[in-house]
């Protein structure tokens, strides 16, 4: 699948680590075809977005992959390192259903989204 930019709104998630533990914010998100999501690392890294590949349409898999930029591994973004680094993933293409997401370094701590 060829990347697909995102024609709606973007929406904002970020990505904490604090006393309070290890979150995104918000952490359920209803987003429309042709949406974006801004994943903001803001705190507590590194952080990334892995989608769940187990839960999610499989119609959604290549599509999702190819809208997340510079993939780390299929349905993965790269690390972020640094406060305000960001990565932005278009939804645009991507089939209709629930997409899980986690941050791989701090699963176990039930970082999910």
């Amino acid at each position: 699948a060829t990347a697909q930019p995102a024609t709606g709104k973007t929406h904002t998630v970020n990505m904490v680590g604090d006393e309070k533990g290890y979150r995104f914010e918000p952490a359920n998100l209803t987003v429309a075809a042709g949406d974006a999501v801004d994943f903001i690392m803001v705190s507590g890294g590194p952080h990334n977005v892995a989608f769940e590949e187990a839960t999610i349409p499989a119609a959604g898999k290549a599509q999702l992959t190819a809208n997340i930029p510079n993939p780390a591994a299929p349905l993965t973004s790269q690390m972020l390192l640094n406060p305000n680094e960001k990565v932005t993933v278009s939804f645009a293409g991507v089939a209709p259903g629930t997409y899980n997401y986690n941050c791989t370094p701090h699963l176990a701590m039930g970082m999910k989204g």
